[in-house]
């Protein structure tokens, strides 16, 4: 049998795996963005020392490999905005919780009084 959490703590727990996230996902896109930039500055010195067809065949392959690139740098940018917004709700149904329970809590002591 395990122990139930404390008040708040699966929302602040789900807050925090969101957060590490993001800073996880912000991590691999700078880290692909970076690679991306260093495989174009290579790209550019082989391409103007690299002729004939097989060249254009090589150039052809990075490009496409770029586009990929782009590709997935854009779904991790998605994926980060979308754990941004999971985290806005998620700290919106906190409040709204917080203040319907704040509330109710104050109805009680209005009722005790009217009893």
């Amino acid at each position: 049998m395990t122990t139930p959490p404390a008040p708040g703590g699966i929302q602040t727990s789900a807050q925090s795996e969101n957060e590490k996230g993001y800073t996880a996902l912000g991590m691999v896109k700078s880290g692909i963005e970076q690679s991306q930039q260093e495989v174009r500055t290579t790209m550019g010195t082989l391409m103007a020392a690299y002729g004939g067809q097989d060249g254009g065949a090589f150039q052809r392959l990075l490009t496409d490999w770029n586009a990929q690139v782009d590709l997935i740098t854009k779904n991790v940018g998605e994926m980060m905005q979308k754990l941004q917004e999971t985290g806005v709700q998620q700290r919106n149904v906190q409040q709204l919780t917080t203040d319907t329970i704040l509330t109710s809590g104050r109805s009680q002591n209005v009722f005790d009084q009217l009893a």
